[in-house]
């Protein structure tokens, strides 16, 4: 074998390297290029050269074409170590105030800043994304005109269901502020220790007798059960979610109708099962973290675990 058509053979094998390609089919190759050469020695090293890479330009487009038919490998979205399970509601806390924060296992999260967004979702144009760089969080968010603003932001697990995030950077065009104050975020559901942890404000209950007073989020105590209830304008009864494995916002695992009676009765009515009836009701206010407590005088899908006395911790 001449030195031109060893470096042909070299080179044909070399491109061939991690296409499915067996020895035969690159012998045949060779083989064909030889052929049209003809007495191989007789041509100059220039048309040898130029030959050699017309047949690797071929290699090259056959292991484009095997790449391009390979089938897509999903790879399962998993959280990183301290986030627990996804997806997840948590309760966000910091100097300003505290909303609520829907996370999803395929990168994306919302935040959810009333009942509204939850029961009734307007389009707000945003996309927000997030993944985790070790230590950092980075949450990249683009706005209807595609104005961008980037967030960067420690974070660390301080117990089961709480992080801790250090002061935001906030970084691009969308943004309304350089930064966010450092917060606490508390895994409501599905349940988790400092979930269970959460308590509400200690005060007298009032009675309840007006829609008005359940609207919001509640979280059952010491469980992962979280309930949404949004009266519009003009209705006549509330419209509930009800949920307790962390996507209230996309597939509540119950939904229906809620109405409160002269007498504070409340019936939750849902598809598919009879009215749940709650009776003496009592609420301690409107505000984040106040109480409604609640007696369970028929349940008939089980949806309250045979509790018979229900404490509701209001976190939007």
């Amino acid at each position: 074998m001449s030195l031109d058509q060893r470096q042909v053979s070299e080179a044909l094998s070399s491109y061939a390297e991690g296409v499915v390609m067996t020895k035969s089919d690159v012998d045949r190759m060779q083989s064909d290029l030889h052929d049209r050469l003809g007495a191989g020695r007789r041509l100059g090293r220039r048309w040898v050269l130029i030959a050699a890479a017309a047949v690797l330009v071929l290699v090259v487009a056959a292991a484009a074409a095997i790449w391009l038919r390979r089938p897509v490998t999903e790879v399962p979205a998993s959280p990183p170590q301290g986030f627990g399970p996804l997806p997840a509601i948590t309760f966000d806390q910091d100097s300003t105030g505290s909303n609520l924060v829907a996370v999803r296992p395929d990168g994306t999260m919302s935040r959810l800043v009333s009942e509204r967004d939850i029961v009734h979702p307007a389009p707000t144009g945003w996309t927000l994304r997030w993944r985790t760089e070790g230590p950092t969080l980075v949450r990249d968010g683009i706005g209807p005109q595609g104005q961008r603003c980037r967030g960067t932001v420690p974070w660390s697990s301080e117990s089961d269901g709480l992080i801790r995030y250090e002061t935001t950077l906030l970084e691009g065009p969308g943004c309304q502020s350089a930064s966010e104050p450092p917060a606490f975020s508390t895994r409501l559901s599905p349940s988790s220790e400092a979930g269970q942890k959460l308590a509400p404000k200690s005060d007298t209950g009032q009675p309840v007798s007006d829609l008005t007073q359940l609207n919001g989020v509640w979280l059952l105590r010491g469980s992962g059960l979280l309930l949404a209830s949004d009266l519009t304008a003009g209705a006549d009864a509330a419209d509930y979610f009800l949920d307790d494995d962390g996507d209230i916002d996309v597939a509540p695992d119950a939904k229906g109708s809620l109405a409160v009676a002269a007498d504070g009765r409340i019936t939750l009515t849902s598809a598919g099962c009879a009215e749940a009836v709650l009776e003496n009701a009592k609420a301690t206010g409107i505000d984040t973290l106040s109480a409604l407590t609640l007696r369970v005088t028929s349940d008939p899908c089980n949806r309250f675990r045979g509790e018979t006395v229900l404490t509701w911790i209001k976190v939007l």
